[in-house]
């Protein structure tokens, strides 16, 4: 079995056969959109969720996207998975501008498509049991007011310098602030606290992605009357709270024991609920 396998513009090929031709705008200016997702067996985790953000970054970005190219390469990774039984997958579907090699992009509208496949790495079990340390970033903020912040767009820098500003720090992650100082998220994932046995998140108009396990957590909130609250709060708000945890399609729910000088906390017992909840649903 190949640790990876891809799929471009409709067509799967060798990675040999991925020429810098093709990734050029992707490569040198960060001009696409991307989507991470999970599957088990031949199903694909909230497929729709994640096109259907796809299609927004695309239009932010004004690339052509066509549903039914989607539907033609979601048949093609199922067959794939199907096929090289896989088990357990990772895959990332990834959209960037075809031309020109230049800066300005002027009308074009034209995307290259590449979906990788691969076995999916969880993250350490460690981090489950014991939960994840965490420091507020002092050097990175998300921009509420970009459209950017809103999309899963490919350049990440400001995110990977926020974690390495943690790892630094001898923390696991990073929590950002937005611009007018209200909880945002982590470096890769939503963001929630327990306060009062009310489930607490921020609102997407606080610069956060909207994310996929985010609204899975919301809807099993309502489903379970579980108290929520989206809105606007601050790191004097994360006082007090009984539990913490992120969110994000790879990570699934994980827990946090610490934000330094802020919170600690030990009880996981929202957290747990979640975790299992959501990979019931990647299984059925």
């Amino acid at each position: 079995m190949r640790k990876n396998y891809y799929i471009l513009d409709g067509k799967e090929v060798e990675e040999k056969e991925i020429t810098l031709s093709h990734l050029k705008r992707g490569f040198f200016y960060g001009d696409g959109v991307f989507e991470t997702m999970r599957a088990k067996g031949s199903r694909i985790f909230m497929w729709d969720e994640h096109i259907k953000r796809l299609k927004k970054g695309a239009g932010v970005c004004g690339m052509i996207f066509r549903s039914e190219d989607m539907k033609k390469i979601r048949g093609d990774i199922e067959r794939h998975l199907k096929k090289e039984g896989i088990g357990d997958a990772y895959i990332r579907v990834n959209l960037w501008r075809a031309h020109p090699d230049s800066f300005d992009p002027a009308v074009e509208k034209k995307a290259h498509l590449l979906v990788v496949i691969r076995k999916y790495h969880p993250y350490p079990e460690r981090f489950y049991k014991e939960g994840i340390r965490c420091i507020v970033s002092k050097n990175f903020f998300k921009n509420e007011r970009s459209p950017l912040v809103y999309i899963k767009s490919l350049n990440y820098l400001e995110n990977i310098l926020a974690r390495m500003e943690a790892k630094k720090n001898h923390f696991d992650d990073a929590i950002l602030l937005n611009t007018a100082g209200y909880l945002a998220s982590a470096t890769v994932s939503n963001i929630f606290f327990v306060k009062d046995s009310i489930v607490c998140t921020p609102s997407i108009d606080c610069g956060v992605l909207p994310g996929t396990i985010r609204g899975l957590v919301l809807e099993m909130c309502k489903k379970n009357r579980i108290k929520l609250k989206e809105g606007k709060f601050t790191l004097k708000d994360l006082k007090g709270a009984e539990e913490l945890f992120l969110t994000n399609t790879l990570m699934g729910v994980l827990p946090v024991r610490e934000i330094k000088g802020i919170f600690k906390g030990r009880k996981f017992t929202f957290s747990i609920f979640f975790r299992e909840e959501i990979e019931k649903n990647i299984i059925d």
